[in-house]
Order: structure tokens, then C-alpha cells, then sequence
């Protein structure tokens, strides 16, 4: 089983993106180990790139890809962003490796707040602010007292002012617009350092929404940021698997747990050695389509743990064989209908993925 991460177009996909920012300075999301692909070799590609603000979720995170980008680049210009902040018992850690937390509440600036006037040093900080999503930030409410109290961040040097999109990639919502008028209004009393609301889909939302600057996470990793449009990212995401074992069947046979896929006709069977405990979702049982060469071979039968089964009729005889490699996820199979098969999103699927397979990295040199 091959997973391979295609790292010259990663850096490609990063290109795109600045061109469609034109001139607005990306960042880049690597949490949850760069979608599943690697934060470490991820990140350093993206700042071989010029990429030098990278988001992640968690202290653990910063903590790697710190050591990490700085071993290998021995770059003073980084900066790491942790999105959950600065809970209890963290800012030793953060201020130690230099990170910069994104503040969620009043209670995490008053937590940074008073660490800096302890070190008598002023401390960098991104603010969140909640502008419809109701999930991390500061409310409504908090946002007006700290509108109306600045004096909250004398003690700390303010990097960006930042929200998120809840709907950006949503057909038809208005909910972007709302929540862009909402930022705008909240500049106005808190005009310290650049402007952050744009994520993969609201890039391509336009102009309006790109500020200072966006944050792209899962258009890097090749994944459609475009509502109801072709995808102007690259596959940078390749999984493959060989065939374990064929078999012939007859009409009235069933293949897999609970017998949910009947042939009808005589036919062939191939088995993979890949399952939901590899990242292929088990929702994608009797759903899933896979590649042999360029012949969609349809999953059959439930998503086990280790094994899929593939309808390989259509395939000539001549060409099946044990070992010859399946594409489950590449540029036949991208990511995003892989994910709709299974009736989830690109973020879910790379995530996902485990850690049974070879891994490699391939395209190091920039693509053109």
C-alpha cells in the first residue's frame, strides 16, 4: 500500500493561491499533521515557497513543527500561530518556543496579558474574534467590551485580528457576506495589526474577503475550494494498493459482511489490501469508485477493516493479475469525489488516513 505526497505540487498549489490573492500574503494551515500528510515535510516545502506564517491547532503541534523548521531553515521570520490560544498551564510553553497564540476569549488576553506585564515585554498574539460561527472567538459581547477597553492589549504586541468562514464553501449562503460585514464593522474599533478572514473557499470568494491576510488549509493539499466549479488546485495526494486476490462469480453471489452487493451476471472480484482502519471510510461501501489504469472499477460490498473488494469484470482478462496496483485516491480518483462517495469532504479523507502505508514524498524540485 502506497501513499505518496507530491511535494512540487503542493508548492504549485501555493503559487495559485498568491496569484489569486495577488499580492495579499498567504499563510498556511498544517494542523492535524498537515491534513495527514506530514506537517514537518509540508511546512518546510511551504517555506521553501516563501510561506513564513503557518496555523496549527494544538501546543504539540507548534512544538514539532518549531524544532523542526528551524533545524532544517534556521528561519528567525516563522511564525507558528495555535489556534486553540492559550489555555491554563501553556504560556510558559508557548512564550519558551516563541509561539504566538490565537486568543479565543477576554480570559486568554487577560492570561497573555498578564505573562507579558510579568516578563515586562510585550508578547505577540493574534485575536479571534467570532463573527457568526459560534464556535471559537470572542463573541458579541466580548468584542464590544474589548472594543470599548484597549487598554486589554497594552501588554501585547497584536499580530493579526482574525474570523473564520463558516460557509465560504457553501453554494448560495449568505452567510459569508454577514459574517465579512461583521469583520469590517469590528475593524473599525480594532484596527491594530493586519486582517485575517479568508480560508481556502473564501480566497476565491474575491477581493473583498482577502484583507492582510488569508489562511488556506485544504486547497494546499489539492482539495476544491471553488463552489460548483473545476478545481484550479493540483492532486497532490496519491494512494494506491495491490490486488491481493481475484475470483470469478456467478449471478446470485454476494460479496462482503451483511451480503449488500448481489451479482446479477458473471463477473470478477479483486480485494485490495486496504480498509476504513487505512482512511478508506466504510461509508463508501457500494459507493466508492477505484482505478485500474484508466477502468473505474466500482467498491462492492461493505468497506472492511483491512480489505475493499472491487467489481473488476469490466477490466481485460489479460491485465488482472495479483499485485497490479489500484489507484484509490490520485488524479483519476481526486480527493473531493472520493470524499462525496463517501459521503464526507476532502478534509475528513485526508485526515483520516492511517499509518499502515509506505509513505513517500516525491517532487521536492519546484514544479512548473
Amino acid at each position: 500500500m502506497n501513499l505518496t505526497i507530491d511535494l512540487g505540487r503542493l508548492k504549485k498549489n501555493y503559487r495559485t493561491i498568491c496569484e489569486q490573492l495577488n499580492g495579499v500574503e498567504a499563510a498556511a494551515v498544517v494542523k492535524a499533521d498537515g491534513y495527514g500528510l506530514g506537517a514537518v515535510e509540508v511546512s518546510r516545502a511551504l517555506a521553501e515557497q516563501g510561506c513564513r506564517r503557518f496555523f496549527v491547532a494544538q501546543l504539540s503541534e507548534a512544538e514539532q513543527l518549531r524544532h523542526a523548521l528551524e533545524d532544517r531553515h534556521a528561519l528567525e521570520d516563522i511564525e507558528i500561530h495555535v489556534l486553540i490560544g492559550a489555555p491554563p498551564g501553556t504560556t510558559e510553553d508557548l512564550i519558551e518556543l516563541g509561539l504566538i497564540p490565537v486568543l479565543n476569549s477576554l480570559e486568554q488576553i487577560g492570561r497573555w496579558a498578564d505573562a507579558a506585564k510579568q516578563r515586562q515585554q510585550k508578547l505577540p498574539a493574534t485575536i479571534h474574534l467570532d463573527t457568526g460561527m459560534n464556535r471559537a472567538g470572542l463573541g458579541a459581547d466580548e468584542t464590544a467590551v474589548l472594543s470599548n477597553e484597549l487598554w486589554r492589549l497594552d501588554p501585547l504586541e497584536v499580530v493579526h485580528i482574525m474570523s473564520h468562514l463558516a460557509s465560504a464553501d457553501v453554494a448560495g449562503s449568505t452567510q459569508s457576506a454577514e459574517q465579512l460585514r461583521r469583520f469590517e464593522a469590528h475593524r473599525r474599533h480594532l484596527p491594530m495589526g493586519s486582517a485575517s478572514l479568508a480560508n481556502s473557499a473564501g480566497i476565491f470568494l474575491g477581493p473583498a474577503y482577502h484583507f492582510d491576510l488569508a489562511r488556506p488549509g485544504v486547497a494546499l493539499y489539492g482539495g476544491n475550494p471553488c463552489i460548483g466549479k473545476g478545481n484550479p488546485m493540483c492532486q497532490v495526494v496519491s494512494v494506491t494498493a495491490p490486488i491481493l486476490q481475484i475470483r470469478n462469480v456467478n449471478p446470485g453471489d454476494f460479496v462482503g459482511y451483511a451480503a449488500t452487493c448481489e451479482f446479477d451476471r458473471p463477473g470478477r472480484v479483486a480485494t485490495i489490501p486496504v480498509g476504513y482502519a487505512d482512511g478508506y471510510l466504510r461509508s463508501a461501501s457500494n459507493a466508492g469508485v477505484a482505478y485500474f489504469g484508466s477502468v473505474p472499477v466500482p467498491v462492492i460490498g461493505r468497506v472492511s477493516m483491512d480489505l475493499i473488494t472491487l467489481d473488476v469484470t469490466d477490466v481485460a482478462g489479460s491485465e488482472l493479475r495479483c499485485g497490479a496496483e489500484i489507484e484509490l485516491i490520485g488524479d483519476r480518483a481526486p480527493i473531493d469525489e472520493v470524499a462525496q462517495s463517501a459521503g464526507t469532504i476532502a478534509h475528513e479523507l485526508l485526515t483520516a488516513i492511517g499509518t499502515r502505508y509506505q509513505r513517500s514524498y516525491v517532487g521536492q524540485r519546484t514544479e512548473n
